[in-house]
């Protein structure tokens, strides 16, 4: 990696993505037929932040999972994160922050605190935990006012008590507009199958320019890439060739390279139809992290020596995400956070028409290292704002 270079190495972006889908697999299985968004990055930086002050078993739990390897990667995660912070800073679309909430009377180790700072541009701050009610509404207030207010409650005051040590939260917030803006006098209702023969009416846009994107046959979906102006942020859309082919494509997914995916896709002109959409999704990542192979971090057994100059015993209690994203004709909106709570231990295309007319994944890609900043998928777009029914959709 260059000395200077706003851009983390593919190595670490592969990692992040790898990460990115297993977490997005294994959140989805649990919410079967329901729409998800996730920020894998939002959920990784905030680990990684926790993976700092870890030691023993319980870092190598958490390199492992988050795909880095094993704790002597350490330095190395935390020069990317440093790259990362970096480049993201540059792209007014995006801001990004972390901070850390400790206890009262309770001091973060200095080295611990040099690298929060330094590589994750996160900041400490006091609170009394005790104080459950204060203390959360002092964090949402803080996750609300970075993410542009689409991320409320966050926290919960009963996540948090006397025993409350740290929480670490990231905050991330998206918002763009298309290089292509879709005319909002061409969106119609549309159906979107659900099934082989259930259909519910959406509002589809719909657009046609020239686009970055190739159907993996062999892959049995379509890519298209979609582009903001004065960003360097993409949206990736996987559609499954076949109506109800979703689950094929996300049992696929770890198998694809998608920084690699896109290097293979080609300007042309295509015809896009997407739903509008908009979405919310909260979720307690405690068993998902521990199906992956990080939970030794909830139990007594967790050891994270390397956050506080107090020497008691630390475990993680919760792990907390919450995630928004809005998709309309002007562009994007998405936000995201993940806390961690630390406590001390109690004992179809054809002719290059792109029709999102069925379940589908979405990725939102940080630019030039491609890096997933967003996972989810659409099953089920909200009918809600359907266009009236005076604009047949036979017209489309």
């Amino acid at each position: 990696m260059a000395e200077g270079s706003n851009t983390p190495n593919a190595q670490f972006v592969a990692q992040s993505n790898n990460f990115a889908v297993k977490l997005y697999q294994q959140v989805s299985a649990k919410n079967v037929g329901e729409n998800v968004v996730i920020s894998p990055f939002s959920i990784s930086a905030c680990l990684s932040l926790a993976a700092m002050g870890a030691g023993g078993l319980t870092a190598e739990e958490m390199y492992s999972v988050l795909q880095f390897g094993s704790p002597k990667e350490k330095q190395t995660v935390a020069d990317n994160y440093r790259q990362l912070m970096a480049r993201l800073s540059t792209d007014s679309t995006v801001n990004v922050a972390n901070k850390i909430y400790v206890m009262q009377n309770y001091a973060v180790k200095s080295a611990f605190n040099a690298i929060a700072t330094d590589n994750f541009r996160s900041e400490a701050e006091q609170v009394n935990f005790a104080e459950s009610a204060v203390a959360a509404k002092k964090i949402n207030g803080w996750v609300e006012q970075k993410t542009n207010n689409k991320i409320k409650d966050l926290i919960s005051p009963d996540s948090l008590d006397e025993q409350s040590r740290m929480v670490l939260v990231n905050a991330v917030h998206f918002k763009g507009t298309w290089t292509y803006q879709f005319d909002p006098t061409m969106t119609r209702p549309f159906p979107f199958w659900l099934s082989e023969t259930e259909s519910r009416d959406v509002p589809m846009m719909n657009i046609k320019k020239h686009f970055a994107y190739n159907n993996f046959e062999e892959h049995g979906f379509s890519a298209l890439e979609l582009t903001y102006g004065g960003s360097d942020m993409t949206m990736l859309l996987l559609l499954p060739n076949e109506r109800m082919g979703l689950a094929a494509l996300e049992e696929k997914l770890p198998s694809l390279n998608l920084a690699e995916l896109t290097t293979k896709m080609h300007k042309q002109e295509v015809e896009v139809f997407l739903p509008k959409f908009k979405i919310e999704f909260m979720r307690d990542l405690n068993d998902d992290l521990t199906a992956l192979g990080m939970g030794r971090m909830f139990t007594d057994a967790a050891e994270f020596p390397d956050l506080l100059e107090d020497s008691e015993p630390l475990k993680v209690s919760k792990v907390v995400h919450k995630a928004f994203i809005e998709v309309n004709e002007e562009g994007t909106e998405a936000a995201a956070a993940t806390a961690a709570v630390v406590r001390v231990k109690r004992s179809i295309v054809l002719r290059h028409k792109v029709r999102a007319d069925h379940p589908f994944v979405y990725i939102l890609m940080g630019g030039a290292s491609q890096q997933a900043l967003f996972i989810g998928r659409i099953a089920v777009p909200d009918p809600s704002d359907v266009t009236l029914q005076a604009n047949r959709r036979d017209e489309l």
